[in-house]
């Protein structure tokens, strides 16, 4: 690895900026060559030591030249994020690398669904996307998409089990998860077959969430979500929940009615998740947002309370009480699937400017009736 390390963090960082620019206006704008430019002055610098510069991600980690490079900021924080939604695992920028290629190479990274193209002197690893061993090239039926939700279900479980104050949590497991329902749910017109009944009591948590997710980020992207801000909020929507894993299992599964003061206990899930969300590193901020406001309402009479009545739920955290209170009533009956749905839609439509933004209400009622055609 090349001993300049504080060079190939300021790469990092200029090719970040160049991306992020890119990603608001175009390869075309003003500004472009010149960012363009001194991200490759950088690069050519630290080439001047060695033939080739590696960046690899592992998990949540930079790896440069077979080295981990350490307190990586913002803006390694983000060239992860990239590559890993791009289903890519390795960059290597070589010698004579020209200005055309890394001005391409920063266009193709700016938008999430572009193809990355083949350039002579930058070399890129893509992880080959498989659901169950299918390529994306390959019909669904029931029985697969029904397996695909069950493995994304069985993943959430694992990172949550592994999930404590004093252990890093599975951003990349996260991704994975996000990724895999994102590329299912384009190829798939019906929503309804990416939800997961609930089998047992036990994994309610899980697929509650997995859930929650899926219809979280149908709603997004009907309304134009896309790229990062879409995986932000599906990660988001995964987590809305976790302050329930420091809550006692006594409270939670509690078969009888609960008291006054258990019902208060369950209510802080809120304010928990939001802070333990809030200390980790990496993680969308959109996150401990979601997780503390998705029980509060659209009209503030829910809970935690905000400070000032005028305070409103962020936009994610109303897209996610749709969701959550869609998916908990589907989940609390037999499974009659026409009639079920039209009844939660109407409840929705009557708690519509007081529990629920009416504009996203009708959005939600839409887009499910054009899932059940």
């Amino acid at each position: 690895m090349p001993a300049d390390t504080e060079g190939i963090k300021r790469f990092i960082s200029a090719l970040m900026v160049a991306i992020s620019n890119c990603s608001l206006y175009s390869k075309d704008h003003t500004s472009m060559d010149e960012l363009t430019q001194n991200a490759l002055s950088i690069l050519n610098e630290l080439l001047e030591e060695t033939d080739i510069l590696e960046i690899m991600v592992v998990e949540d980690d930079l790896i440069v030249n077979k080295m981990p490079l350490r307190d990586v900021g913002t803006h390694g924080t983000g060239l992860i994020k990239r590559l890993r939604r791009k289903g890519i695992s390795r960059v290597d920028f070589m010698r004579e690398i020209t200005f055309q290629e890394i001005k391409q190479f920063i266009s193709d990274f700016s938008e999430t669904d572009r193809e990355t193209k083949a350039f002579p002197h930058i070399k890129t690893g893509v992880i080959d996307v498989r659901l169950k061993g299918l390529k994306m090239d390959t019909d669904f039926d029931m029985e697969t998409l029904s397996s695909l939700a069950s493995d994304q279900t069985e993943r959430l479980k694992e990172i949550y089990h592994d999930m404590s104050p004093f252990q890093r949590l599975n951003i990349a497991g996260l991704e994975e998860i996000v990724v895999n329902f994102i590329l299912t749910f384009r190829r798939e017109a019906s929503i309804l077959k990416l939800i997961s009944p609930v089998k047992t009591y036990s994994e309610y948590t899980y697929t509650h969430a997995t859930n929650v997710a899926v219809l979280t980020m149908f709603q997004a992207e009907s309304l134009g979500a896309k790229d990062e801000l879409l995986h932000d909020i599906g990660i988001s929507a995964l987590l809305h929940d976790v302050g329930k894993l420091f809550i006692s299992k006594d409270i939670l599964d509690k078969k009888g009615a609960l008291d006054d003061r258990e019902w208060e206990e369950i209510r802080r899930h809120t304010i928990y998740g939001s802070k333990y969300l809030a200390m980790i590193n990496g993680l969308t901020r959109i996150a401990p947002i979601v997780a503390f406001e998705h029980h509060q309402r659209y009209d503030c009479l829910g809970y935690p309370r905000p400070i000032l009545l005028k305070e409103k739920q962020h936009l994610v955290s109303q897209i996610v009480a749709i969701s959550d209170f869609f998916d908990a009533l589907r989940s609390r009956r037999p499974y009659k699937r026409d009639l079920e749905i039209k009844e939660i839609l109407v409840l929705m439509k009557k708690n519509s400017g007081r529990e629920f933004n009416p504009f996203l209400v009708d959005n939600f009622s839409r887009i499910m009736m054009m899932a059940l055609k």
